[in-house]
């Protein structure tokens, strides 16, 4: 296939990730070193957020759960948990059986609840629902994603590449900037530039020649944006291939996807990466059928994973400097339908665990009897209250300029 110079810049933007680079310093033919990535950053010893998306709509009710409040078990004859099952907090709530370890995590003060969070006139949809919960924005339609916002107005000044990452497959709307390019890596190894099986020579001569054609000030205004990118992400490649190897792996992490990103995120973390945000998804939550087996076994993979990470993060130093965050785009219907599962709803609990937290319950547990016009829990807790406690009083960063104007802050930092 022909390629014309500029439809080669654009098209194999897309490539970059997928291609691969290694080796801490490259060298150009007439032996010349190339332009190296180092982390050179103040963030390096820095507050850290893992935020960690329960993608589908997790049953709040059956996680965190309201046994001694009344209605629970007459709106749930096959779904409900028995008193007996709950790992009870108090007598009005408890958590779920699979949430083992977070119950203990609780117990010890490292896990702050906040209950019934959620935002004005609900949207029962996926994508328009989790669009708010990314951009922080109820009310209108935005392009700009809300941890953009917190890189462009707090972190500016950094030339970190890997100052903020999303773990996984895919992109999504809480980085979303047209200034911030924000890498997505699914693991050391397979973040790459060219084939790690290509000979070094060549390697070399392909990393001279990227470099010059994604040059932002020798291609012209048409494709700037274009060579931003590909510097950025040679940049972000370079950088994670020369962390420093401290990673001592001294606890053993289940074999799941979510432990899998969670690990990588402490491995990254020894190796001071200086990244300030940490982006995970683990999926599975939209259970409209067979809810009772299938919730229990993904929060089993949930709780599992943010266990091991816990304890890694003791292991390596660093519990006093993460805090982690879980959140849901929507909790579920109060009564059970005819499958055996719950429909999308509104209010549900978020989570922040960590060495520096302020354990306990946050908010107020909605009613499941007062219930909206639409016969849902009516929230408590605006999440925008949420993000701007963590922007401000963990991320130390500007809450106002990321949130639009100033909210509540709870008190779990």
């Amino acid at each position: 296939m022909k390629l014309t110079r500029r439809d080669f810049l654009i098209k194999g933007t897309a490539l970059l990730a997928s291609l691969g680079l290694r080796g801490p310093m490259i060298f150009a033919e007439d032996g010349s070193a190339l332009p190296s990535t180092s982390i050179d950053d103040a963030n390096v010893e820095s507050p850290v957020l893992v935020v960690i998306q329960l993608s589908g709509g997790n049953d709040g009710i059956n996680t965190l759960i309201p046994y001694g409040m009344g209605g629970y078990f007459d709106a749930r004859p096959t779904l409900k948990i028995t008193q007996n099952e709950v790992l009870a907090i108090n007598n009005e709530v408890g958590f779920h059986p699979s949430l083992i370890q977070l119950n203990e995590l609780y117990k010890s003060g490292k896990v702050a609840v906040v209950q019934g969070v959620g935002y004005p006139n609900p949207d029962h949809s996926h994508f328009r629902s989790m669009e708010i919960w990314q951009t922080a924005e109820p009310e209108k339609m935005i392009r700009s994603g809300w941890l953009a916002r917190y890189v462009e107005s707090s972190l500016s000044q950094s030339v970190n590449p890997l100052k903020v990452l999303k773990i996984g497959n895919n992109a999504n709307k809480a980085f979303i900037s047209d200034t911030v390019n924000v890498p997505v890596i699914q693991s050391i190894e397979s973040f790459n530039i060219f084939d790690p099986k290509t000979p070094k020579p060549d390697q070399n001569r392909l990393a001279a020649a990227f470099l010059d054609m994604y040059d932002p000030f020798r291609q012209g205004t048409q494709v700037k944006v274009t060579c931003e990118q590909g510097k950025d992400a040679f940049q972000s490649v370079e950088a994670l291939h020369n962390l420093s190897n401290t990673y001592q792996n001294k606890v053993e992490y289940p074999k799941t996807n979510i432990s899998r990103d969670l690990q990588l995120a402490s491995k990254m973390l020894a190796g001071k990466s200086g990244t300030r945000v940490f982006y995970l998804e683990i999926g599975g939550f939209d259970d409209h059928a067979n809810e009772k087996e299938q919730q229990a076994r993904v929060l089993k993979q949930l709780d599992e994973g943010l266990g091991a990470f816990y304890k890694d993060l003791e292991a390596q130093g660093l519990q006093d400097r993460v805090i982690t965050m879980a959140f849901s785009e929507f909790g579920r219907r109060v009564k059970e339908n005819s499958s055996g599962g719950t429909d999308h709803g509104t209010a549900a609990p978020m989570f922040i665990i960590g060495g520096k937290v302020k354990g306990g319950l946050y908010g107020i547990q909605p009613s499941l009897t007062n219930l909206d016009k639409g016969g849902d829990l009516k929230y408590e807790v605006d999440f925008r209250s949420v993000y701007y406690t963590v922007v401000d009083s963990w991320l130390q960063g500007d809450a106002k300029s990321v949130l639009g104007k100033t909210y509540e802050k709870i008190n779990f930092i």
